[in-house]
C-alpha cells in the first residue's frame, strides 16, 4: 500500500482501460462543443471586427464589461442561457459515467466491454446521484462552517467591525488552504464511498460513506498522500500548458494548430488526471481490504488453487458395477450362512436344487 505505488497502478490501470478513457473523452468533447461552436458563431457574427474587445486589453475599465453587454448582450443571452442548463447536465452526465468507470477498475482483469460499461452506468446510476446529493450538502455544511469561524474570529461577527481589507486578506491566506485541505478530504472520501458502493453493493450510501471515512482517518497519510499525488499531476499539466503556450503563441497558422493539438492534450490528460484518482482508490482500497480481512483472501486463493482430477465417465461406471457386484456376493454369502437354511420353498423338487 505504498502511495506513490498506488499512484503509479492507478495510471497503468487507467491505460489498461485506454478504450474507456477516449469513449468518455469523446463524450465530452461533443458536450462541450455544443456550447463552444454556438458561441464561436455568435461571437463572430455579432461583434466581427468590433473595437469593444480592444478595451479589454489594455488596462482595466470598470465600466467596459457593463458598456460590452449592453451593446452585444441580446446576441449573448441565448448562449448564456444555453451555459445554464448545460452544468446540470454536464454534473448528470458525470454521476452516470461514474457507475460504469468505478466498476471497470474493480473489473481491471477482464476484457472492458461497451454493452457491459452503459450496464453498470444505468445500475448504480441512484446510488451515486444520492452520494453526489449528499456531498454537495457536506461540502456547503464545511464552506459555511470554515468560513463562518474565520468570520467571527476576524471581525467578531459583525460586518461593522471591517475598517480595511487588510484583516480579510490576511484571514485568506490561513482559512482558503485550510479549507482546501478539508475539501480534498471529503472528495476523496466520496471516492471511496464510490468504491464500496460497487464492490459491496450496499443501498445504504449514508453508511458507506461513514464507513469510507473511518477508513480514510485510520490512513490517513496513505490515502491522501496517494490522493495528493493526483492533484498534483494535474497542476503540472497545467503549468506545462501555460509554459508552452507563452513559448508558442498565437502569431502564425502553424503555431495555431501546434497550440490546438496541445489544448486537445491537456483536455484529455486532465480527464486523464481524474481517472488515475479513481484507479488509485481503487488500488488503495484492494491494498487495505485486503490487509484487514487475510482469512477472506487466503480463502479466495485457496479456492482458485483448488483443482478436481478429471475422472472419466467410463471408468466411473465401471467402478459403480464392480462396487455392486461385490455387495451382492457378499450379501448372498452372508444369508446362506445365517439365514436360509431351507431352500425348499425355493424349489419344486422336494428341495433339490
Amino acid at each position: 500500500m505504498n502511495p506513490i505505488a498506488i499512484f503509479f497502478r492507478g495510471i497503468w490501470d487507467t491505460f489498461r482501460l485506454f478504450k474507456m478513457w477516449l469513449l468518455i473523452f469523446l463524450l465530452i468533447f461533443v458536450l462541450a462543443a455544443t456550447v463552444a461552436v454556438p458561441f464561436a458563431n455568435v461571437m463572430q457574427n455579432s461583434i466581427g471586427q468590433s473595437l469593444e474587445l480592444q478595451k479589454l486589453l489594455p488596462e482595466y475599465d470598470h465600466t467596459v464589461f457593463s458598456d460590452f453587454r449592453n451593446v452585444h448582450g441580446d446576441k449573448l443571452s441565448g448562449i448564456l442561457g444555453q451555459l445554464f442548463w448545460m452544468a446540470p447536465l454536464f454534473l448528470l452526465f458525470y454521476v452516470f459515467m461514474s457507475g460504469g468507470i468505478v466498476k471497470a477498475y474493480d473489473q481491471i482483469g477482464q476484457k472492458f466491454s461497451f454493452q457491459e460499461f452503459w450496464g453498470n452506468c444505468t445500475r448504480y446510476f441512484w446510488r451515486f446521484f444520492r452520494l453526489f446529493a449528499w456531498l454537495l450538502l457536506f461540502q456547503g455544511v464545511l464552506a459555511g462552517i470554515v468560513y463562518g469561524v474565520a468570520f467571527f474570529i476576524v471581525l467578531g461577527g459583525s460586518w461593522d467591525n471591517l475598517r480595511t481589507e487588510t484583516p480579510i486578506i490576511n484571514a485568506a491566506k490561513i482559512v482558503i488552504p485550510i479549507h482546501l485541505i478539508l475539501a480534498t478530504f471529503l472528495a476523496m472520501v466520496g471516492d471511496y464511498t464510490k468504491v464500496r458502493l460497487v464492490k459491496h453493493g450496499n443501498w445504504l450510501v449514508i453508511e458507506e460513506f461513514f464507513k469510507a471515512e473511518f477508513m480514510c482517518i485510520r490512513y490517513f497519510f496513505r490515502t491522501y498522500f496517494a490522493y495528493l499525488l493526483d492533484i498534483v499531476l494535474l497542476v503540472g499539466i497545467y503549468v506545462l500548458y501555460w509554459f508552452l503556450a507563452g513559448k508558442i503563441g498565437m502569431a502564425s497558422t502553424s503555431a495555431i494548430l501546434i497550440m490546438l493539438i496541445i489544448q486537445t492534450l491537456t483536455m484529455f490528460f486532465r480527464l486523464g488526471t481524474r481517472l488515475f484518482a479513481l484507479g488509485s482508490v481503487n488500488a488503495m482500497y484492494d491494498g487495505i481490504y485486503a490487509k484487514e480481512n487475510p482469512a477472506s483472501e487466503e480463502e479466495a486463493e485457496e479456492d482458485e488453487a483448488t483443482v478436481v482430477a478429471p475422472v472419466a465417465l467410463a471408468d466411473t461406471d465401471r467402478q459403480e458395477d464392480r462396487v455392486e457386484d461385490e455387495f451382492d456376493e457378499e450379501d448372498q454369502d452372508y444369508n446362506e450362512r445365517e439365514h436360509i437354511t431351507d431352500w425348499s420353498p425355493y424349489t419344486g423338487d422336494g428341495g433339490k436344487l
